[in-house]
């Protein structure tokens, strides 16, 4: 019997910028992300928000915030993320793993670039003020 894969994620915010990350691997091969992926087998959800994000870009960080829980369906898979707003408390940021580039933009500029729907619905939603957490879903089978 299959189940769905928990998988965290990582926003963090520079004044009204937020950090991507450009994914090297599928799913979401070359598209732009928050930090994150799967929560391994016997790790806590905050350890593996701070194991993702130091992977992904070098800094350490402390999960804060619940800010959404989002529920992806596509053919073949089905993740529910946990995306935290995270601090950043060391580190020096830097791409690895499998982020190809680690930037800060805004929302003007994450709406030219290549990102998953739940992400910009996620990252809007944010910025218009409404009350967190949210709860998004995309299906697409």
């Amino acid at each position: 019997m299959q189940r769905p894969l928990v998988a965290v994620g990582s926003v963090i915010f520079n004044r009204d910028k937020v950090l991507l990350v450009r994914r090297l691997h599928p799913p979401n091969q070359d598209r732009w992300a928050v930090p994150g992926g799967k929560v391994e087998f016997g790790e806590s959800i905050r350890e593996a928000v701070i194991r993702e994000t130091i992977e992904e870009t070098g800094l350490q960080v402390e999960p804060r915030v619940l800010m959404a829980v989002v529920e992806v369906f596509r053919e073949g898979y089905h993740y529910v993320i946990l995306d935290f707003i995270s601090e950043v408390v060391g580190g020096e940021l830097k791409a690895s793993s499998d982020a190809g580039d680690a930037r800060f933009f805004s929302l003007e500029e994450i709406r030219k670039l290549d990102v998953s729907s739940t992400t910009l619905e996620m990252l809007e939603r944010f910025w218009k003020g409404e009350k967190m957490p949210y709860l998004i879903t995309e299906i697409s089978k």
